[in-house]
């Protein structure tokens, strides 16, 4: 789903380029940060493989722990 700015929206983050802005929903008092989607890209590539990373060293440490209780 994309939501496209109003003009006023446009100029509120015009002067701010190259900033995330902070957005806040009103209804929910829930805060948004917006940034450019290629960054988005970078960061969610970058959270995904910490987190496979993360599960990478959970199993071998698993891995580790039951081949210490095999050893006679």
């Amino acid at each position: 789903m994309s939501i496209e700015l109003t003009r006023e929206q446009q100029e509120a983050l015009d002067p701010r380029r190259g900033e995330p802005q902070r957005v806040l929903d009103p209804r929910t008092r829930t805060a948004y940060v917006l940034v450019p989607e290629q960054e988005y890209e970078v960061m969610r590539e970058a959270l995904e493989d910490e987190r496979r990373e993360e599960a990478i060293h959970a199993v071998a440490l698993r891995n580790a722990a039951d081949r210490l209780h095999e050893i006679p």
